[in-house]
């Protein structure tokens, strides 16, 4: 009788676990989402709403049928960020447009909302400082990252996967 039930016990605890999972994967859904960044300000300073909701900038691009991530090193960018940046270009697939900024600085300045991410650098040289940007379809920036450094680099490959597979999910 003991026999029987150390068996039973040992069939709850292998078997039950494979059944939560099993069931979780056919019947839940993930569900993920990325927060867009940079509001849309008034003369005063003041964030813009529109009702209750914040109204977001929005990059002026001329396409919006591609996930955009924008870089800003320049002629004389940083190479681990260059590395950094080939390796994005290596893993996304062909839904991603990576660009590359290198020319009139100020106007990207004001087009793509970016700051310094290095404490010490004088706003003059805001760009080409090895930041990316994700930018979404409708032209949100839904992200800013620093180029050195993997783990941020990671995180922007994951979050432009999450984009890609809100994208899928709305066309079905």
């Amino acid at each position: 009788m003991q026999k029987y039930i150390k068996a039973g016990m040992l069939t709850l605890v292998l078997v039950l676990p494979a059944l939560v999972i099993l069931f979780l994967h056919g019947f839940a859904e993930n569900h993920f989402e990325l927060p867009y960044l940079v509001p849309q300000t008034d003369s005063s300073g003041g964030v813009q709403y529109n009702g209750k909701d914040t109204v977001f900038y929005q990059v002026p691009i001329d396409t919006q049928d591609k996930v955009r991530v924008v870089s800003f090193l320049g002629d004389t960018g940083h190479d681990q960020a260059r590395g950094q940046l080939s390796r994005v270009e290596k893993i996304v697939s062909n839904d991603v447009f990576i660009e590359k900024l290198s020319s009139d600085e100020n106007e990207a300045a004001l087009k793509y909302r970016v700051s310094s991410i290095k404490k010490g650098k004088p706003a003059k040289t805001i760009l080409y400082n090895e930041q990316f940007v994700l930018i979404d379809k409708k032209g949100f920036i839904r992200g800013f990252y620093d180029g050195t450094d993997p783990v941020d680099v990671d995180r922007l490959i994951t979050e432009i996967e999450i984009l890609l597979d809100i994208y899928r999910k709305q066309n079905n």
